[in-house]
């Protein structure tokens, strides 16, 4: 399926992309993004090339046929980016919910008066889809975080009773404590 409105992304690419970057970058503490906009480069920035790699993709899949699974990847990788500096959703998210307010208040009119209102909610619809599918993926490594954080306090705690002598090897090697927390 493509979009009715593919023209219009195909011409605008380069300019939506500055303005949606910006406005992400822009929502960073100034002396975070001071370190972030410093480029795109892979090894001197990887953060940055990895969010700027992302956008693209999702900009160039508004250009192309709108295969999900083939955007999967770059949703993956911004919501593992995303699961470990914010703690809320709708913080994480909320990129995508800029993209849709930068297309409706800059290019809204125009997309109206080219391809129709239906153009318009189509692209309102699409982002929203990318929205639940990156939601998908930042709860599920936002899990895994929490997993981790989870696993770490058992065994510093385990080992700190053990330490104590408050607890004892059973026949088979664990301690009571352990079976209960593993």
């Amino acid at each position: 399926m493509k979009l009715v409105s593919r023209e219009f992304f195909l011409e605008n690419r380069d300019n939506i992309f500055k303005r949606w970057i910006t406005l992400f970058w822009d929502k960073f503490e100034e002396s975070k993004a001071y370190l972030i906009k410093g480029g795109s480069d892979p090894f001197q920035n990887p953060f940055a090339y990895q969010v700027e790699e992302a956008f693209r993709k999702i900009l160039d899949f508004f250009c192309e046929e709108l295969d999900f699974e083939s955007l999967d990847p770059y949703l993956e990788r911004l919501a593992q980016l995303r699961a470990t500096q914010e703690n809320t959703l709708s913080l994480a998210l909320n990129f995508l919910i800029d993209l849709k307010s930068l297309l409706r208040e800059t290019w809204g009119e125009e997309i109206v008066q080219r391809y129709g209102l239906y153009a318009l909610l189509e692209i309102e619809d699409v982002i929203s889809a990318l929205l639940l599918r990156l939601a998908d993926y930042y709860v599920r490594y936002k899990e895994r975080l929490y997993d981790l954080k989870v696993d770490e306090w058992k065994r510093h705690h385990y080992l700190l009773l053990k330490r104590a002598g408050l607890i004892e090897s059973s026949s088979k090697g664990k301690t009571s404590i352990e079976e209960r927390c593993i």
